[in-house]
């Protein structure tokens, strides 16, 4: 083994700087002897700023010998250690320590590699290149390529994302087995520039949840839809913004991956309808806590199918040539450093119906968000209003006819979810929820939707529980198992159940 010493080349340092000094003065001497000084006392000052330059390029050079001899000095002990070391291997059985060299360097090397995975991630995700746009600002695309697979073992409304348990069919199997794909989501999000001191961006996401294809053997694949979006302006306490998304009166949401075309406890008390709106938010401090306080116009929708020539027609609410209007006041408080998130929220806006009826639809809502010690969380919305089928509730339905539907009258309906979020490990979480949406059985009696046969219109009250188990090994990938259990009233008659296990598997990018 050859070992590099360094004090030829220090010593070769030294020397050269030396010759170096030694010249240097030689040409100041000869330079000053061969000019004509002025005066002698001009002569003297040169010569004593040459001793003193003299003096400095000594105490240089000393130096440097005093750290080439410590260097020398630490070298030794090195080599000393390195001898020592190489004695002691050499007792030791070559095979143990070939192997015990060959373990440690392969637990090295997957260590290395996991911490090169995540490190790429992070860059990826912070520090990529943008992505090339109309505008110099820049643009990032996202997603969750999503996998999910169903075992009904009842009947339900639909296999992929089950709703509503449906009664079971004479002569007809009952359960099904599902996969698809329709739940990938895709976002693109961009920001800049800034606008009178506020930040812009501008965020949509697309799914492959809007229908089924026309060709018979791809259904599983699902159709292209916009899903949400969002554009605005914010400044440290306030911000506007036009968006299509869910109403501000249910700002959280359930946790479910096998619920992601349709938000988990959709239609069983989470107001979740994706739907335009115009919002303003203004942020305020408290001693403790902040307080914010929004109000949006939107466009509520109303359930029912679409028109059959394919073109858009006029809804209930949009007949009324007015907006609806939703508004929320929230609070973020501290417990032992846990936040605390509370809300309280409205919403109204106007039905116009044939022959000149009218219905005033309105709901009122609480929220929390909460997180507790032991890594516990707790959140949940529950709501009491009139004619909400346009924002996911009153049983898909905004009003109730009577009379061979000569009249009718708003649909009353309450209702609400409540989740609790375990964090177990940093990479496992477990999700417990249940949700109800009821429609009052007051209104529903003796009216014509008693006899209707759609299962949308018959309904009555929605009930969904669930529980499930999310693993990140990487921030990218996810694994889920979830068990449902799903259980719908009718107007009349006894209420059909079904039982739900399903597995999610994403990757997100």
């Amino acid at each position: 083994m050859i070992i590099w010493n360094p004090a030829p080349r220090y010593g070769i340092a030294v020397a050269m700087l030396a010759v170096f000094a030694l010249t240097a003065v030689s040409r100041a001497q000869t330079t000053a002897t061969s000019s004509e000084a002025p005066s002698s006392a001009k002569k003297l000052d040169k010569a004593d700023e040459l001793e003193d330059h003299l003096d400095q390029l000594t105490a240089k050079l000393e130096s440097m010998r005093q750290q080439l001899k410590e260097s020398q000095s630490e070298m030794a002990e090195l080599r000393a250690e390195l001898n020592s070391l190489r004695a002691k291997l050499a007792e030791k059985n070559p095979s143990e320590e070939a192997a015990t060299a060959a373990a440690t360097l392969r637990g090295s090397v997957e260590q290395l590699r996991e911490q090169t995975d995540i490190l790429q991630a992070e860059v990826k995700q912070h520090d990529e290149t943008k992505v090339e746009s109309g505008t110099k600002y820049p643009v990032r695309i996202s997603g969750t390529l999503l996998f999910t697979s169903l075992v009904n073992g009842g009947n339900s409304d639909n296999i992929d994302l089950p709703t509503v348990a449906l009664p079971g069919e004479a002569n007809a199997a009952s359960g099904s087995q599902s996969a698809t794909v329709r739940q990938t989501v895709l976002s693109v999000t961009g920001s800049g520039p800034h606008l009178w001191g506020a930040k812009a961006s501008a965020e949509l996401s697309i799914d492959f949840f809007g229908g089924l294809p026309y060709t018979d053997y791809n259904t599983a694949a699902g159709s292209v839809r916009f899903r949400t979006g969002r554009a605005g302006l914010e400044w440290p306490d306030r911000s506007i913004e036009f968006a299509f998304d869910r109403p501000l009166i249910s700002p959280w949401q359930p946790t479910s991956w096998l619920s992601v075309g349709e938000p988990a406890l959709a239609w069983s008390g989470n107001l979740w309808t994706w739907v335009p709106q115009l919002r303003f938010k203004e942020n305020g401090i408290l001693p403790h806590g902040r307080l914010s306080a929004e109000f949006g116009l939107m466009d509520p929708a109303a359930p029912g199918p679409p028109a059959t020539n394919g073109q858009r027609q006029p809804d209930a609410s949009e007949r009324s040539r007015q907006p609806g209007f939703e508004a929320r006041v929230g609070t973020t408080l501290s417990w032992r450093e846990h936040p605390i998130n509370l809300g309280t929220g409205g919403y109204y806006s106007r039905q116009s119906y044939t022959y000149s009826r009218h219905v005033d639809a309105w709901a009122a809502t609480a929220d929390w968000n909460v997180f507790l010690p032991g890594a516990v969380e707790l959140s949940g919305v529950i709501y009491r209003g009139r004619a909400i089928g346009g924002l996911g509730g009153g049983a898909f339905k905004d009003y109730v006819p009577y009379a061979s539907y000569r009249s009718l009258r708003g649909l009353n309906d309450e209702g609400g979810w409540a989740q609790m979020k375990f964090m177990l490990l940093p990479s496992l979480e477990a999700n417990v929820a249940a949700g109800q949406d009821n429609a009052l059985a007051q209104d529903l009696r003796n009216s014509d939707l008693a006899t209707e046969p759609d299962i949308y219109a018959n309904l009555a009250r929605n009930q969904n529980v669930f529980g499930n188990l999310v693993f990140r090994p990487r921030p990218y990938f996810l694994l889920s198992a979830e068990f449902r259990r799903l259980q719908s009233w009718t107007i009349a008659g006894d209420s059909n159940r079904d039982r739900i296990f399903g597995l999610a598997a994403g990757y997100s990018f």
